[in-house]
Order: C-alpha cells, then sequence, then structure tokens
C-alpha cells in the first residue's frame, strides 16, 4: 500500500483570480468554509457547504472564490486509483455532502491535524475512494442529468423510483437539496451558461438547446437566478 502514501490532503484557499488549468492526479474538494466556483467544459458548479466536486485527471477547469473560505483538498495520483482496482476515475463528479462525507472529512482532518499518516489515513482514503466512485446515482436523477432538455414530468420521474409523487419530491429533496424543478432549471441554466459563453448562437437557439421553446423562458429562469439577463450575462463574461 504505499501507493496510498503519495497522496496529498491539505487545507487550502482561494482567491477571485481566475485561474485556468489541469493536472495528471485527481483531485477532491471538500468544503470547510465558504463557497468556490469551478468550470469545466460541462458546466459550472458551486462547490458551496453543501456539496463535495471531484476533478478528474487531466481535466482542464477554471476555478476563483469571491468569498472567505477553506477547503479540505485531497490530490490522488493515478497509480491510487489503479492500486485500489478503481476504474472509473475519468468523470467529474459533484455530489451531496451528506453526513457520511461529512463524518470522512472530519476523520482526515483529524489526521492532518495530528500528522498521523499511518494506518487510520490509508483507511480512509480507500474507504474514501470506494464511497465517491460507487453507482450510487438513483435512476430517476440519472435520467434528469442525461435528459434534462427533454420535456420531464415529475409523475414519470416518480414512477422510475416506483413512488408516489408526493413521496418523491420529499425523497428528492432530501437527496439533492432542491425540488426535481429546481434540479432541472439548475442543469439547463449551467448549460446555457457554457453555451452563451463558448458559442455565437443566438438566445432562441439555445433556449431550445436547452428545452425551451421560447426564448422569454430562459430569460426568466436567468432573471430568478442570477438577477440579469442572458444578453448581459454573455457580455460580462466575454
Amino acid at each position: 500500500m504505499n501507493f496510498l502514501k503519495k497522496i496529498e490532503c491539505q487545507r487550502r484557499v482561494y482567491t477571485s483570480k481566475y485561474q485556468t488549468h489541469s493536472h495528471a492526479y485527481g483531485q477532491l474538494i471538500l468544503p470547510l468554509q465558504g463557497s468556490m466556483n469551478i468550470k469545466t467544459s460541462s458546466f459550472d458548479y458551486e462547490v458551496d457547504d453543501r456539496h463535495l466536486f471531484y476533478i478528474p485527471p487531466d481535466c482542464v477547469h477554471t476555478f476563483y472564490s469571491n468569498n472567505i473560505n477553506e477547503f479540505l483538498v485531497i490530490d490522488i495520483p493515478l497509480e491510487v486509483f489503479n492500486g485500489l482496482g478503481i476504474n472509473k476515475y475519468g468523470k467529474e463528479l459533484y455530489q451531496i455532502l451528506d453526513d457520511r462525507w461529512k463524518a470522512i472529512r472530519y476523520l482526515i482532518l483529524e489526521e492532518i491535524n495530528y500528522k498521523a499518516y499511518g494506518g487510520s489515513l490509508v483507511n480512509l482514503i480507500k474507504y474514501m475512494t470506494s464511497v465517491l466512485f460507487q453507482n450510487n446515482i438513483p435512476t430517476s436523477i440519472q435520467y434528469i442529468n442525461d435528459n434534462y432538455s427533454q420535456q420531464l414530468t415529475v409523475e414519470n420521474l416518480a414512477a422510475m423510483e416506483h413512488f408516489n409523487v408526493s413521496y418523491y419530491c420529499q425523497w428528492f429533496f432530501n437527496q439533492t437539496g432542491m425540488t426535481p424543478n429546481e434540479y432541472i432549471q439548475n442543469l439547463r441554466l449551467e448549460k446555457a451558461k457554457i453555451l452563451l459563453q463558448e458559442t455565437e448562437l443566438s438566445l432562441l437557439e439555445i433556449s431550445q438547446i436547452v428545452g425551451y421553446s421560447h426564448q422569454s423562458s430562459l430569460s426568466r429562469l436567468f432573471q430568478k437566478k442570477e438577477a440579469l439577463s442572458p444578453g448581459y450575462f454573455r457580455k460580462m463574461r466575454r
């Protein structure tokens, strides 16, 4: 298990300066205070006190923070994944910071604080990686992730989990911290942001790509979530 000793566990603070890079190792980011924004080729993520984020090897990402912050950052070399028999490390992961992850974070911090880089940390890292990469995304949530631009109904999503609508909405909130509609809106919003920044597509075209028939629907979503118009967002980010 000597390969596990190559893992770096550190407390880190991020600034408001936009920085872009990639690295040859995987990186797990667990919030301690404040929040930060991370943009990849797929989405813009806000890593706050309710979420954790995993950046896979060679993933180009931009990051910054506009508030007081501190994060527990764990750098995981490829040989660690290989040594543990993990081969699904190539995709970014944005997960709820649930009680299990809070316990893992606490125990790793204790190891760091006391510089106890022994068997306990080795076992923690093994457990952490198994939790991170286990395939536990519920069917309906994965379906939303793959089909957010389609017309989705809570009734159909609830049926995928064999729940009634009322129970499903409560279950969904416990899983994600938001309602199904909020979750879908956030996915559409993040995709629209990327298209606004990286393409010359019209607002109507972008609206239709992310799942809205009318440009006005996307405009209302931007006003609600960002307090500005899509056009002004595009102008600001260029």
